[in-house]
């Protein structure tokens, strides 16, 4: 309904702008806060006037002479400055309620088969998007500070899926840095320690339970007199590929606990071997924008015997940078920088329209100089696009919890996923903009009550289900319990307050999609799904959905069934299940 009422007003204007065509604004239709100022408002008015050179008042009225509503439109009339105030003939809204069962999971979504939003999609720039989130150090298990940035990629993956762009999950594997040197010796430690030798950690080691298993597997096929008579260099390389191998195992097992999947795992190690970072830096080289020079001490630090070194440096700075920035080592290695850039620019030359990267809330300084390097080598401002994660608050009933056996310093993901399950996990990740911190209560999250969000969402969706069984119970028709011929089905009796909010609510999803797709904000669409959730259990307490009216009876029925439609739409876009019993 409201993409046929902006159609309508955008034909108005195209009559009324025929000598200038260049200047048609976009026409957003909003719904009024009071329901007498009608259905929807349009101010498209305001923004013509300066080129019309008439008043908003004088445009609006061209337009309302102009316009060719949809047969659903009552009236529309001027108020206030200029607003076009649209009200619509009863039950022309409910209508749609049909085409919502009819449409079932892919009401809300965009049909890139369909011609029409084909062309919507070309004027709104389909996008092919490369999508990489978590991207945790193969060091060890995932923490719930990562599980946060899984589930916010995971869903705004399907986000904007929905809205017709093509997704590639990626997931970088960062297998080449100090890092893995100290992996590798962590677990050589642990395997002297279990051949029965002593052995003492140094403070840089990865502690945990998970290190001693990886060392005792790699046992299990590897000699360890062998491994002992083997140069340091070598040993290390080895176990340092066996233990990456290990762990990513391991991230793989528990991001697939809460239902992600990656459609490509790109290693860092694979820039460096194929050459690729060496050559970044000789075409930045080629480009002029690399020199060899000195840099001042870190900002904010005192540092007294400070001894600038010359390095090989990017000219950041140009490209909105505040520093320039290393790209290799005293040594003549190359920095994570470069190889980070390199990364980016291979996304690039793999054809992706846009880059969008989530990372953790730590890497805020590092922003601006990756996106001045993209800057620097393909000529687009703010790519990647960056979103950051606030850290995760654990707690169980209130008290902080901060250790875990497995990983030695952190609660890991997967403890908190077998704890409350991976429903509550992305649900309640899924609540709080991600630049927002969360707080996040195990045993709440395991509370059966309103004040668990994604049991509310579940429990609205569970109770339409045991409506709909006790309806067949009762008798009623199966068609109308489960079918879609509902053409018979008389609507316009739908008028009680909290019918028409289920309706206006149901109604709003597509525009939630689209908003949580163009912001970059999934959690959008938790929000919404709470809000329709709410709006139901209003209905509910007040309304009797299987009646002895029988024609009531069929129209809350259809009603209920497209809220349960939503519904679970909603929770498949966050990757939570739609239980039908609780």
């Amino acid at each position: 309904m409201k993409q046929a009422l902006e159609q309508a007003l955008q034909k108005a204007l195209q009559t009324l702008l025929v000598d200038h065509p260049d200047s048609m604004p976009p026409v957003v239709l909003n719904r009024p806060k009071q329901k007498d100022h009608g259905d929807y408002a349009a101010n498209i008015a305001m923004p013509l006037a300066r080129i019309l050179k008439r008043s908003p008042q004088q445009i609006a009225a061209s337009i309302l002479e102009t316009v060719i509503w949809p047969d659903a439109v009552e009236h529309a009339e001027i108020a206030g400055p200029g607003f076009i105030n649209i009200r619509l003939k009863q039950a022309s809204e409910a209508s749609v309620l049909k085409t919502i069962i009819a449409t079932g999971a892919q009401y809300g979504r965009v049909d890139v088969n369909s011609q029409a939003s084909a062309n919507d999609l070309h004027k709104n720039s389909q996008q092919k998007i490369n999508l990489e989130f978590v991207s945790a150090n193969p060091t060890g298990p995932m923490h719930v500070g990562h599980g946060r940035g899984a589930v916010v990629g995971d869903a705004l993956a399907n986000v904007l899926i929905a809205v017709g762009h093509d997704v590639q999950r990626e997931y970088y594997i960062n297998d080449a840095g100090a890092q893995i040197a100290v992996l590798a010796n962590s677990v050589w430690l642990r395997m002297q320690e279990l051949q029965g030798e002593k052995i003492v950690l140094p403070a840089a080691a990865y502690p945990g339970e998970y290190i001693i298993q990886i060392a005792s597997d790699i046992l299990t096929t590897h000699d360890y007199h062998g491994l002992l008579e083997m140069p340091a260099d070598a040993r290390v390389k080895l176990i340092g590929q066996l233990s990456i191998a290990a762990n990513m195992a391991m991230i793989r097992a528990d991001l697939a606990a809460i239902g992600i999947n990656f459609d490509h795992y790109f290693s860092e190690q694979s820039l460096h071997q194929g050459g690729h970072v060496t050559a970044l830096i000789e075409q930045l080289q080629a480009d002029g924008v690399v020199y060899t020079g000195t840099l001042p001490p870190p900002k904010g630090k005192e540092v007294s015997d400070y001894k600038p070194v010359e390095q090989l440096l990017f000219r950041s700075t140009e490209f909105g940078d505040d520093v320039d920035r290393p790209l290799a080592k005293q040594d003549g290695t190359a920095t994570y920088f470069a190889a980070d850039i390199a990364y980016h620019f291979d996304k690039h030359q793999r054809g992706f329209d846009r880059m969008i990267d989530i990372w953790g809330a730590d890497h805020g300084g590092y922003v601006t100089r990756v996106q001045a390097a993209m800057k620097a080598l393909i000529q687009r401002d703010s790519q990647p696009d960056v979103m950051l994660v606030q850290m995760v608050n654990l707690t169980r009933d209130g008290k902080p919890v901060k250790m875990s056996k497995r990983a030695g310093t952190f609660v890991t993901l997967r403890e908190v996923v077998d704890e409350v399950g991976a429903d509550a996990v992305r649900f309640n990740f899924m609540t709080r903009r991600v630049e927002s911190q969360l707080d996040f209560d195990l045993q709440a999250a395991k509370e059966k009550n309103n004040e668990n969000p994604v049991y509310y969402v579940q429990y609205a969706h569970a109770r339409i289900g045991a409506i709909l069984r006790k309806a067949r119970d009762a008798g009623i028709d199966a068609q109308l319990i489960e079918g879609f011929d509902l053409e018979a089905i008389d609507l316009s009796m739908l008028n009680a307050a909290e019918e028409q909010a289920l309706i206006a609510n149901v109604l709003a999803y597509p525009d939630a999609l689209k908003k949580a797709a163009e912001r970059l904000e999934p959690y959008r669409v938790a929000t919404y799904i709470m809000r329709l959730a709410a709006d139901f259990h209003s209905f509910y307490h007040k309304n009797k959905v299987v009646s002895d009216d029988a024609a009531l009876t069929a129209a809350r029925i259809v009603l209920i069934r497209a809220v349960r439609q939503v519904i679970n739409n909603g929770l498949s876009i966050l990757g939570v299940s739609a239980p039908d019993r609780m």
